[in-house]
Parts: C-alpha cells; sequence; structure tokens
C-alpha cells in the first residue's frame, strides 16, 4: 500500500510532466502563430460576410477529420475484439481510450466550430486567411493529443492545451468584438 508521501511524490511527478508538456505546447503555438502573422499567406477574396461564413463552413469539414478517424477507431476496435457487444462491460477495456479521445474531440470541435463561425462574422477580408489556418492547427493539435494519450495519459496535454487555447483566444474575442462593435457589425 502506497504511503501519503509515495502518493504525493508521484502526483507531483504527474503534475511535472503535465506542465512540461503544456510548456511544450505553448512553445509551438508560439512558433506557429509567429509564422502566421509574418509568413505571407495568400488572401481569399471574401468581399461579403455570407462569402466569409460559406469560406468557415467549408473549411470546418476539414475539422471533422478527427472526429471521424475517433469514430472509425473506436469501431475497429469494437468489431475486432469482446467490445463487439457493447452491454458486454468485459470489453470496455479495448476501447477506453480511443472513446475517450473521441468524446473529447466532439467537445472540442463543437467549441472550435462555433468560434469560428462566429469569428469569420468579425473578421475583415484581409484576416479570413486565419480561418484556415486554425483549422489546420485544430487537426494537427487532436493528432498530437491522440498520439500523446496512445503513449501515455498524461502526455495528452500537449495536444489539448494546443487544441482548447486558440478556441478560448477565439471565443475572447468574438467576445471582446461583441461587446466593442454589438450586433451591427460587418452587416
Amino acid at each position: 500500500m502506497a504511503t501519503d508521501a509515495e502518493y504525493k511524490r508521484k502526483y507531483t511527478q504527474s503534475q511535472k510532466m503535465v506542465l512540461t508538456h503544456i510548456f511544450c505546447g505553448g512553445f509551438l503555438l508560439a512558433c506557429f502563430f509567429f509564422t502566421a502573422v509574418f509568413f505571407p499567406f495568400p488572401k481569399p477574396h471574401l468581399p461579403t460576410l455570407f462569402d466569409r461564413v460559406v469560406f468557415t463552413l467549408r473549411w470546418l469539414i476539414v475539422s471533422l477529420l478527427p472526429v471521424w478517424a475517433g469514430v472509425i477507431l473506436v469501431g475497429n476496435v469494437r468489431f475486432a475484439t469482446s467490445a463487439i457487444d457493447p452491454l458486454d462491460k468485459s470489453g470496455e477495456k479495448y476501447i477506453k481510450m480511443r472513446s475517450n479521445f473521441l468524446q473529447n474531440t466532439v467537445e472540442q470541435f463543437l467549441l472550435h466550430s462555433f468560434g469560428l463561425t462566429v469569428l469569420s462574422t468579425y473578421l475583415s477580408e484581409e484576416s479570413m486567411h486565419w480561418v484556415p489556418l486554425l483549422v489546420i492547427l485544430f487537426v494537427v493539435s487532436r493528432v498530437l493529443f491522440f498520439v500523446g494519450y496512445s503513449i501515455h495519459p498524461l502526455k495528452r496535454a500537449i495536444g489539448f492545451f494546443m487544441t482548447f487555447t486558440p478556441s478560448v483566444a477565439v471565443m475572447l474575442y468574438s467576445l471582446c468584438c461583441l461587446i466593442v462593435y454589438g450586433f451591427d457589425a460587418y452587416r
């Protein structure tokens, strides 16, 4: 039986591992945004609000790729193991990690997709290159989340941080725009 000191040491080591991965995720995000700001990406021609929203919705299909991959991963494992019977609890151990990945990816996709759609109503035509960049970042971050989770559950922090932080930034920016410009922005 583990003593309180052993438990606390293990808990502290786990926290250090998570913080290390969050720091790495922050560094990668900083590199990504530095590149996005200073690299001359092509600017799409989207003069109207409708054009910008349609452009965003079309890019969001790419963001669905990790969700689709998660469904396939869970389905394949279910098919190949005793988890094929969802009422048989003995098969849960085979799909637990993949189910957690799928659930978290769906949750993150909801935040990402609603945030990007609202953001597209506030961005100018010259700033719409951020939509594909944020979509690509979302997909790459979900891959990092899955790979990290597959190696060790605590190593999923890098992918989670790189997915969640841009979604929070997008939502905060959109809320600021709502407060500053109100509902009449970019009519």
